[in-house]
This record gives structure tokens, C-alpha cells and sequence, in this order.
């Protein structure tokens, strides 16, 4: 497996979405199907030894990898979503801190272990949200997973984790 191809096809734009930030654009390893079937597998790697009955999909990025690393694990998927109101039947919400400002994350209610899946995992709200939003919703989370970690923050996890890439 050559991670370094698949850094290479990560673009950074600064000062989006907001001034002072800077964006790590995934979109073109998941243009191209060798790098994508590289992280796919670096995914993969990770997590096999863990034993969890779902991945806790966070929208939408998240919506993306972790589609294909259910259907390869033969694992079910539970979606956390980041818009109001767009998931039926019981749904439990949290507010959650992001490195640029606030949002909220929803889930349809259910149990099992899951396991947190994202794209990117910079100071750890996102993560953080899902864990708690999870747990309201009457599951366990037990791992997180991430494409990218990037290294200048300070990350707070609540759960074990590990990441594919570290910037």
C-alpha cells in the first residue's frame, strides 16, 4: 500500500470555510480509484481486529469511505446527521463544538457497538458529538476511525482511535 500516493492527491485551500481555516480536500482521492482503493484497505487494516456491529457514519464526508468499509466488513451502517429534522422515528440530538464555530448531530435511536467513522479529525468535536449523540441514542461507541488526523491540534477523542493519515 503506498500512503503517499494517496497524501498526494489531498488538495488544502486556506481560509475556507471561513477565514483563518484551512480545508483539506479529500475530493480527489475519491475521484481516483486507486487512491481511494488504498485508503480503502489502509481502513481496513485498522479496524479488523475490533469488534463492533455498526459504523456511526457522520455526514456527509464520512457518508463516503464509510459506506465501502461497511459493505467490505459486512458491518451495518448507522447515519449521523448534521441537518435538523432529516432523520425519522426517535432521534436523539446533541450540540457539539467545532474548530470554527458550533453544529448540532442527530441518530435514530437503536443499540449495538459502533463504531465512529470521519473523514477528518482536527480538535475532536465532531468525534466528540458523535460520541455523545451515540450514547443518548442508546448505543456504545467503541472506536473512532479517520482518514486524515491533523497533527497541530490538540485533539480530544473520547474513544480510542486511529486515523489512516496523520498531517
Amino acid at each position: 500500500m503506498n500512503i503517499e500516493y494517496v497524501k498526494s492527491k489531498i488538495e488544502f485551500y486556506q481560509n475556507f470555510p471561513i477565514e483563518g481555516v484551512e480545508y483539506i480536500d479529500l475530493n480527489p482521492v475519491y475521484k481516483d480509484p486507486k487512491a481511494r482503493d488504498i485508503i480503502v484497505s489502509k481502513c481496513v487494516d485498522l479496524i479488523k481486529d475490533i469488534d463492533f456491529d455498526y459504523l456511526a457514519l457522520i455526514e456527509s464526508r464520512g457518508f463516503l469511505i464509510g459506506s465501502i468499509l461497511a459493505d467490505k466488513l459486512s458491518k451495518g451502517i448507522v447515519l449521523l446527521r448534521s441537518k435538523k429534522d432529516r432523520l425519522p422515528g426517535k432521534i436523539q440530538t446533541v450540540r457539539h463544538k467545532l474548530e470554527y464555530g458550533e453544529a448540532i448531530m442527530q441518530v435514530q435511536e437503536g443499540n449495538g457497538n459502533v463504531l465512529i467513522f470521519d473523514d477528518v479529525l482536527a480538535t475532536g468535536g465532531t468525534a466528540n458529538g458523535a460520541f455523545k449523540v451515540l450514547n443518548k441514542g442508546g448505543y456504545n461507541p467503541v472506536f473512532s476511525l479517520f482518514l486524515v488526523e491533523l497533527s497541530q491540534f490538540d485533539v480530544k477523542c473520547d474513544t480510542n482511535h486511529k486515523s489512516a493519515i496523520i498531517l
